[in-house]
């Protein structure tokens, strides 16, 4: 139903007001009288008059949009039927009535289809299912939770840890024209409040917020978010919702309370590493037992998984000649050390060596220092850094695409910690290693994060009762990882397992199949140059571990 002149006057102008009578395109600043208001999804594709759905452009980025329609009609009357066969088919309710948008959202994100694996979450999503993905960085995860988010009418509420990666996804968003903001402790009292007040019309498609804004002192902030009725609750790294992991916060731990304050929307939960016991430890401190669960990604075929036994006085020395292998394609290396004890003799022991490398760690410098060394490891600051030692505070949501190593001092304390770090190489698909070095006598690597662990216990504030808990459960992490990495069977096998549980065979139905043919990327398996130590024992034996890496990286 259109709105009447009055209705319709009313939303033009407060559009146009919130976008401060500019161009979101051009920036050209003009009268009311001579600016357009666009939708960013057209009504014929199910779009609203909601000032979210809504964007100013001047006359000539207004008339600039409309040709382009024209060029796809063929592709989207293929698209339309497509979605009315689908739904007609669909036996179990997964073709939602926004599917019919799928086509103008996908434009909209600069798209042509999705990734393999990003429309089964999205359609569960829309079918206002809470869910927990588990996949790795470069996945689309952002698309999963955007897409429902503007599809729907209301705003949905992003939940993030870290100040940077919600500037840079507002950016992204509102460089698409999607109306979107976020609220943090680093805006003046002025701003906030104008957000606030955008906030409480109706402006905006999605908010992001840390879980601390919730509990703020402040009433009427608690009072403007609280009263928010929201599409979809998001969770942005959701493995901080385990209180026994190690990026465990607490307010991560009040999100079924926020969720409860909000109206019980569907939770839309992500983490780049969850095993199946922290999913469920995840999906009980939300409130969403019954959630679906989709794990994407954890199998990386382009990464050969070698371990490395080797007692700690030899480590550096290996390292050394890691380091000087040819990377291809201004490949980087990434050395991880459990503390900074070690990243330091190790440091000075490549620098005798001629190897000069940067150690990236939390007490390095100011935070101006460490942004530096991120920056230059990335390549946007000179000189160009292409090998960091680094504990594992480095680069939280880094993502690199060309790291064609990844070595370990030693095993992390827990799988998931593991998946997460040597995750970090061949991003860009290109065939890379991971490396893991270990003694052959456990207990040496075992000593070391048992010690960390009570040092990291012996520092919170938990009581007596529940550090001895949190203590026995870091021990229980250790040993698991530990086990897994000295068995001489099938390494990656026992990783995916880990994660995905045991394999389950599953029909895809008629409907799905459909949506699948017009909107998403083909089914492809990624050819896999090398798996792990174990399935390669013969040929590692007789040509050496330099060698089988040498011949993985050159393929």
């Amino acid at each position: 139903m259109l709105p009447s002149s009055i209705e319709w006057k009313r939303i033009r102008t407060q559009v146009i007001q919130r976008d401060n009578f500019k161009c979101v395109e051009c920036g050209t600043v003009a009268k009311s009288a001579d600016i357009d208001v666009h939708h960013l999804l057209p009504r014929s594709a199910g779009g609203t008059d909601d000032p979210s759905n809504l964007v100013t452009l001047c006359d000539g980025c207004h008339a600039a949009h409309h040709p382009k329609l024209a060029g796809g009609l063929a592709r989207r009357a293929i698209e339309r039927w497509a979605v009315r066969l689908a739904r007609w088919l669909d036996r179990d309710g997964e073709v939602v009535a926004e599917s019919q948008a799928f086509g103008a959202g996908l434009r909209l994100f600069g798209l042509d289809r999705f990734k393999e694996g990003q429309l089964p979450i999205i359609q569960a999503a829309l079918a206002r299912q809470s869910l927990l993905v588990v996949s790795p960085t470069g996945f689309g995860k952002t698309l999963c939770f955007q897409l429902p988010a503007v599809l729907r009418q209301s705003i949905s509420v992003v939940v993030s840890p870290l100040k940077v990666l919600m500037g840079e996804q507002v950016s992204s968003l509102l460089r698409r024209k999607i109306p979107a903001s976020f609220i943090n402790s680093d805006l003046d009292s002025g701003e906030k409040r104008l957000r606030y007040q955008l906030l409480s019309q109706g402006s905006f498609k999605l908010l992001y917020a840390a879980p601390e804004r919730f509990f703020v002192r402040s009433g009427a902030e608690q009072q403007v978010l609280r009263a928010m009725r929201p599409s979809f609750l998001v969770i942005d790294e959701a493995h901080c919702v385990d209180q026994w992991g190690r990026d465990f916060r607490p307010e991560y731990g009040r999100l079924k309370e926020v969720r409860e304050a909000l109206g019980s929307p569907p939770i839309l939960a992500f983490t780049a590493t969850a095993g199946t016991e922290m999913q469920q430890r995840i999906l009980h401190s939300l409130g969403i037992p019954d959630a679906r669960v989709f794990v994407r990604g954890v199998d990386r075929p382009n990464i050969a998984l070698l371990r490395w036994q080797a007692p700690a006085k030899e480590r550096s020395a290996i390292i050394a000649a890691l380091c000087r292998l040819a990377l291809p394609g201004s490949g980087k290396l990434m050395i991880f050390v459990p503390t900074r004890k070690i990243g330091e003799a190790l440091q000075a022991h490549l620098a005798r060596e001629g190897l000069e490398t940067p150690f990236y760690h939390s007490q390095l410098g100011n935070s101006w220092e460490r942004e530096q060394l991120l920056k230059r490891f990335v390549g946007d600051s000179r000189p160009v850094v292409d090998r960091i030692i680094c504990t594992s505070a480095f680069g939280m949501g880094l993502d690199v695409p060309n790291v064609r190593m990844v070595v370990h001092w030693q095993h992390p304390g827990s799988i998931e910690d593991y998946l997460q770090e040597f995750g970090r190489a061949g991003r860009d698909g290109a065939p890379s290693v991971a490396v893991l070095l270990q003694g052959g006598e456990v207990k040496e690597d075992i000593g070391l994060l048992r010690y960390m662990a009570q040092r990291a216990i012996n520092g919170s504030k938990l009581s007596d009762e529940a550090a001895i808990v949190a203590l026995r459960h870091k021990h229980e992490q250790i040993a698991v990882m530990a086990s897994m990495a000295r068995k001489s069977a099938c390494f990656r096998k026992a990783l995916v397992g880990y994660f995905e549980g045991p394999e389950k065979v599953t029909r895809r139905s008629i409907s799905t199949r459909i949506m699948e043919w017009v909107f998403a990327d083909a089914r492809r398996n990624q050819s896999r140059v090398a798996c792990c130590d174990g399935c390669h024992q013969v040929e590692i034996v007789k040509k050496g571990r330099l060698n089988f890496i040498r011949k993985v990286l050159a393929s």
